[in-house]
């Protein structure tokens, strides 16, 4: 891996030589130097020599040759010619101490260790102490350190002082330089740091400094170096801050500030370096930032927690452009999605090392000026642009090939890049070291000149889709005479051919090749690797039993690949393995005893999906340890006996599916404190089980579902303070849930279906546990009534009660259920997840339901399950139409049970069941035409119940089996051969789309009729026996119209007569 933060820190050097530093230093040692020339006449005055001795006494230095020069011989008496020591010329006082000691990094047995000794306080014309680096037991500055008055410099850096730094150091009046950087000071800044008005250089860097920002500082106009980095300060800064007018280096980074960036910063005019990063200031950058002309460093990244993604400030870099001596610029993590022009950094023609990453760049409209050759320096040799939005690979790339030969470090990995790699791209940045494209959408072949930059030491191109023949790019690379190739990542593409002989590629480290297509047999020609990766690929290893492998590996990752049948006898020799995965692998063996003595010190253990078998014993086992993240995986093999104490610290433990007999050898090991996902399901485990659950204090995940545990469930369970699944399904259980389960405030899943449980529902798991996802109860022996407290689990997603004895009604509350009330969103899946120590675990749960007549588990798609099953149970009543509201509904399950009562009318609104199961009650009326309506039904059951009338039209309901409607005698009309009457075949289909008035001929039609017949008949015989002239004229039109029809029949008669007669 190439150390890519040396460049920073080359910037930072010589950016600080070119400051404050360099100066401060070079005027104080000139004059030092210049009055400390030795004069024959000027001796060592004798009191302050020995207060040198008494000093190195109290040290106790291993190096010998440490003060060397110190010493009471003959020719050691003067003092003034001592290692680290200058005189006056005039007086012959000391006026400089330097006995500072640098190790980087520092070593132990290299330390001086020891105290500051009083006699350091009677060297009173001291202008110069220089002690950094000494690791003083000293617990804090002693206080005669601030009886040296006259004091120029001051440096008491990386000594481990603890406490406060001492209020009396403001009473060096003359201190131009003071560094206490690298302590472990407490508290907040001396508010008597007022008075060091000569003060240039300040550095408090690398403590546990508190509090807002010292207005204090403030004062100090002289002031061009200031570092408070790596403290605990808090609050905004001050826009006193912009009164530091000579302000040179300002570096305020690692620490808590929040709010806005003060405009005042726009007036530090002087400013060469500016580092505000890893805080948590929100906001928009400030234009005043155009301002500082002379500035060089730039570092504005904020703080950046991996379970925390958003981005509180922002910028569209229009100042950026003024800029013109930038040589460093960070921006990472900063929104910048609003700067449409970002790619103006091409204008910064001195820029070195340039960091965008994560700052949601996209493509725009003037990405096409990419294409054109940017105006970079050619020193630019980093640029991380990585975790962005940038598509359009062929804007990109031509930017960057034409930007600058000198590129050495590259980073564009997890942007969605679309096109390809250009041909050329490794001969136009043959300086590249590395380079890391990983986890876009490249395509089309790796080119080959990528191969021929011998200076390539890091590439990685994993999670693309590129194609080509692995053993050419080796092949290319091999003609390199310099080899430095340390990092190769090939994984997730669609690489094809071998695995050929690398051994000659000396200096890989890390090869990761997975998710390929590569064939062919591994055969004894690799490299000294230390991280290997060939899973899920068609690779045959074949070795000899005798192979003594020239890696010792730390990672190996062989999933998928073929080592069996027998054990793969080498990995004997790897004993630094901390990651290893040879799950999918063929092996059908024991495993050896000496397999188990790296897992003290491993990650990762994944043996899973294998043949093998026999039991976890012997006398050689690893000393019990407290590896807090260790995984370990031994499921679906064969395994047999008791489950081992030894695996008891693993934080996850997967031992499904194996021929294991015995937990307790585990459960009781007193050493769980660590394990938060343990699955035990399906195995042999037998008896009953431990209450040994105290120790298991961090316990998330708890899966012992189909085994044969029998007795009470253990009351130490409810100690489980963390727990957020538990699984005892298909075990025999029996008693009741135990009520110390209440504490379990986290719970999500509790799944106890298919056991012998008995008693009550308890009424505080609506009470206690409300984050309940998953309640399954099935296939016990619980009474009674279900609890109004089951209605305050606001959260639920499937609840099981399926199976049991339970009576009542069901409660009207349960319209309460609000996440069966809403539609299922798109999170499938239901996740037990814990964060601890910048790490997050992540375990997909699952249930099993019966569904459509069968049992069924789900596991993925769970999250997108809203069932309630009451089926098989003694319930009674109506059912209530309260259920009706819960619209998310996917699957309802009442059957078997005594309801009794109409179904409701309103079932129409579960427009997302799948599955309605009504049958084997006692309901009565009418079937809702309102069921027709529901277009996602797939299984419907009303069979063995009292309905009737005509099954409503629709093809929802009139195409399914005739049994799906058994048992009803009272019910006609298709699918049923049962025929409805004549006369209440008059529904139309749109009374059958939306009209609950299933039968419009009735018997009340036709009373209706026979009434409306008489009113109107009696109406008019009324009005003719009480209106004489209406009288009249009705017998009048009588008489007219019988006289018009005789005649016209008179007519027509005589007609006929006459033609029959002629012919």
């Amino acid at each position: 891996m190439i150390q890519q933060l040396n460049l920073k820190y080359c910037v930072v050097g010589v950016m600080m030589m070119n400051g404050v530093v360099y100066a401060v230093l070079m005027v104080q040692l000139l004059a030092w130097t210049s009055s400390a020339v030795e004069v024959p006449s000027v001796k060592c005055i004798e009191s302050e020599r020995q207060a040198l001795l008494s000093l190195k006494r109290v040290f106790n230095a291993t190096d010998a040759d440490w003060l060397s020069s110190w010493g009471d011989g003959e020719q050691q008496k003067e003092c003034c010619n001592w290692e680290g020591i200058k005189c006056s010329n005039q007086t012959g006082h000391v006026i400089m101490l330097d006995i500072h000691h640098h190790v980087d990094p520092p070593e132990l047995d290299e330390l001086k260790v020891g105290y500051i000794s009083p006699s350091l306080g009677e060297l009173h014309h001291l202008k110069y102490l220089d002690l950094s680096g000494l690791f003083t037991l000293t617990p804090s500055i002693p206080p005669f350190i601030a009886s040296l008055t006259f004091l120029t410099h001051l440096n008491l850096s990386h000594c481990f002082f603890d406490g406060n730094i001492p209020p009396q150091l403001g009473n060096l009046l003359f201190l131009e330089y003071l560094d206490l950087g690298g302590n472990h000071f407490s508290q907040q800044i001396p508010s008597q740091f007022s008075n060091l008005s000569h003060l240039l250089y300040l550095d408090l860097s690398s403590n546990n400094l508190v509090g807002g920002f010292p207005l204090q500082l403030t004062n100090m106009s002289s002031l061009t170096y200031l570092d408070l980095s790596l403290n605990n300060f808090n609050g905004t800064l001050p826009p006193q801050l912009g009164n530091l007018l000579s302000l040179e280096h300002l570096d305020l980074s690692d620490n808590a500030f929040t709010g806005t960036m003060p405009p005042q910063l726009g007036n530090l005019l002087s400013l060469e370096h500016l580092d505000l990063s890893d805080n948590a200031f929100t906001g928009t950058i400030l234009s005043q930032f155009k301002n500082l002309s002379r500035l060089q460093y730039l570092d504005l990244h904020p703080s950046y927690y991996i379970w925390d993604k958003t981005m509180s400030l922002s910028s569209d870099l229009q100042w950026l452009s003024e800029l013109s001596t930038m040589r460093y610029l960070s921006l990472a993590r900063v929104n910048l999605s609003g700067a449409s022009n970002w790619q103006q950094v091409s204008s910064l023609s001195h820029l070195q090392y340039l960091d965008l990453n994560g700052c949601n760049l996209v493509d725009s409209v003037s990405t096409a000026s990419l294409a054109f050759p940017a105006n970079f320096s050619t020193s630019l040799s980093f640029v991380d642009i990585s975790y962005n939005s940038l598509r359009d690979a062929s804007f990109i790339f031509p930017w960057l090939m034409n930007s600058s030969s000198s590129l050495v470090t590259l980073r564009m990995n997890d942007n969605g890049l679309t096109g390809t790699i250009p041909e050329t791209f490794g001969d136009k940045l043959s300086s590249l070291e590395e380079l890391n494209l990983a986890n876009n959408e490249l395509k089309g072949q790796i080119p080959l000149s990528l191969f021929h930059s011998c200076n390539l030491a890091y590439l990685d191109l994993s999670k693309n889709n590129l194609t080509g023949e692995f053993n050419e790019y080796i092949r290319e690379y091999s003609r390199c005479a310099h080899k430095p190739l340390q990092v190769l990542d090939l994984g997730w593409n669609a690489i094809t051919g071998v695995v050929p002989d690398i051994s000659h590629l000396s200096s890989l480290q890390e090869l990761r090749l997975d998710n390929n297509r590569l064939n062919g047999t591994i055969h004894e020609g690799l490299s000294n690797l230390g991280s290997l990766d060939l899973s899920h690929n068609a690779l045959v290893f074949n070795v000899s039993e005798e192979w003594v492998p020239p890696f010792s590996l730390s990672v190996l990752y062989l999933a998928y690949c073929k080592l069996g049948p027998n054990f793969p006898a080498w990995l004997h020799t790897q004993t630094m393995i901390e990651h290893l995965d040879i799950s999918y692998t063929g092996i059908s063996s024991t495993v050896p005893n000496w397999f188990w003595e790296p897992l003290p010190q491993m990650w990762n253990l994944n043996i899973s999906h294998n043949s093998f078998r026999g039991k976890i014993e012997g006398s050689i086992l690893p000393a019990i340890v407290s590896n807090q993240l260790l995984s370990i995986d031994l499921s679906f093999n064969l395994f047999e006996g008791p489950i081992p104490a030894f695996l008891s610290n693993a934080s996850q433990l997967l031992l499904s599916n194996n021929r294991f007999l015995t937990a307790n050898p585990l459960l009781c090991a007193n050493s769980s404190k660590y394990t938060r996902f343990m699955d035990l399901s399906n195995n042999n485990l037998r008896g009953e089980l431990s209450d040994c659950w105290k120790g298991f204090e961090s316990l998330v995940v708890l899966d012992l579902s189909n085994n044969q545990l029998y007795g009470n469930m253990p009351k130490s369970l409810g100690s489980l303070r963390n727990i957020q699944s538990i699984h005892f399904e298909g075990n025999n259980f029996s008693g009741e849930i135990p009520s110390s389960l209440h504490n379990c405030t986290q719970l999500q899943v509790f799944d106890v279906a298919g056991n012998k449980l008995s008693g009550t529902i308890p009424t505080w798991i609506g009470d206690n546990i409300s984050k309940l996802l998953v309640l399954s109860l099935h296939s016990n022996n619980f009474h009674g009534n279900i609890p109004l407290s089951m209605c305050n689990l606001h959260e639920l997603h499937v609840l099981d009660l399926s199976k049991n004895i339970l009576s009542g009604n069901i409660p009207k509350c349960i319209s309460n259920l609000s996440a069966m009330a809403t539609p299922a969103n798109s999170n499938a899946t239901i996740t037990d997840d814990y964060h601890y120590n910048f790490t997050i675990g992540i375990y997909n749960d699952s249930t099993s339901l019966i569904w459509k007549g069968k049992m069924s588990k789900y596991g993925s798609t769970l999250g997108l399950l809203r069932s309630i099953d009451f089926s098989s149970n003694k319930l009674t009543g109506k059912i209530p139409s309260e259920m009706m509201s819960l619209i998310g509904l996917v699957s309802l399950n009442l059957s078997r049970n005594l309801f009794s009562g109409e179904i409701p009318s309103t079932i129409g609104q579960l427009k997302s069941i799948d599955f309605l199961d009504l049958s084997r009650n006692h309901l009565s009326g009418t079937i809702p035409s309102q069921l027709a309506q529901i277009d996602r039904l797939s299984v419907l059951d009303l069979s063995y119940n009292d309905l009737s009338g005509e099954i409503p039209l629709g093809t929802q309901l009139q195409t399914r089996d005739a049994s799906d409607y058994a048992g009803n005698p009272k019910l006609c009309g298709a699918p049923l051969n049962n025929t409805c009457p004549i006369h209440g075949h008059q529904i139309s289909e749109h009374d059958a789309d939306g009209d609950d008035d299933e039968q419009f001929v009735s018997e009340g039609f036709y009373i209706a009729m026979a009434v409306g017949f008489v009113m109107a008949f009696w109406g008019v015989c009324f009005s003719l026996i009480l209106k004489k002239s209406w009288r009249y004229a009705y017998f009048k039109l009588l008489s007219d119209v019988c006289d018009k029809l005789y005649v016209f029949t008179a007519i027509k008669v005589a007609k006929l007569k006459r033609i029959r007669s002629q012919t």
